[in-house]
């Protein structure tokens, strides 16, 4: 009998984003790495917030504005305290706030981010074709391609990957080139099961 298997994948980030701004040291653009630090400047009429990046190649650093000039109690107690301990939390939470990167008009890049991801079986339904529904479960924004999450996870080529798209074996709803679409949050992708990537699933934490 055929049927139908739901899995849950949460991508979870497990490194955060680079800006890509000008360096006035490397005399061009350069890559800065968040350093997973806040600098915190108080005094009894002014806070100032800031999150530290470095620069890729020669380490000075520079400092993205969170909040400037804000009065004490605009902050929540319990958020500036986190700032004062570089809460791993906060700092992601800030990290992935691509309005923060607007404002402070700077290239964010959300490429080649290592991520962990979770899968869950959540479902099983008994139907005409054996298939699989993929709900993405992402709460940060990513620049991860449908192809290369199946080919990194399930093991499949990037070539078979098209191949079952063209086949109609790999589908999106709403969406005509599903392969090469960014994941996103609620994303449900479908794809027709074979051996291969039953197996895949199995080893899947």
């Amino acid at each position: 009998m055929s049927y139908l298997n739901k899995y849950r994948w949460e991508l979870i980030p497990e490194s955060l984003p680079k800006v890509k701004r000008i360096c006035s040291k490397c005399n061009g653009k350069s890559h800065y790495i968040n350093s997973g630090k806040f600098r915190v400047n108080a005094n009894k009429n002014n806070i100032d917030v800031w999150m530290i990046y470095k620069c890729d190649k020669c380490k000075s650093t520079w400092n993205m504005t969170i909040h400037e000039r804000v009065k004490p109690h605009e902050i929540k107690r319990s958020e500036y305290e986190k700032f004062l301990v570089n809460d791993e939390n906060l700092i992601k939470e800030y990290a992935f706030n691509l309005r923060l990167y607007s404002k402070n008009k700077v290239e964010v890049i959300l490429e080649d981010l290592k991520y962990k991801l979770v899968s869950q079986k959540i479902g099983i339904n008994y139907k005409m074709e054996s298939e699989i529904i993929i709900e993405i479960e992402c709460k940060y924004p990513m620049d991860l391609r449908v192809d290369r999450l199946l080919s990194d996870k399930l093991g499949l080529s990037r070539s078979k990957i098209k191949s079952k798209e063209k086949l109609g074996q790999l589908y999106i709803k709403g969406n005509e080139n599903p392969s090469a679409t960014k994941i996103k949050n609620g994303m449900e992708i479908r794809i027709l099961m074979e051996g291969e990537v039953m197996k895949a699933l199995h080893h899947i934490v």
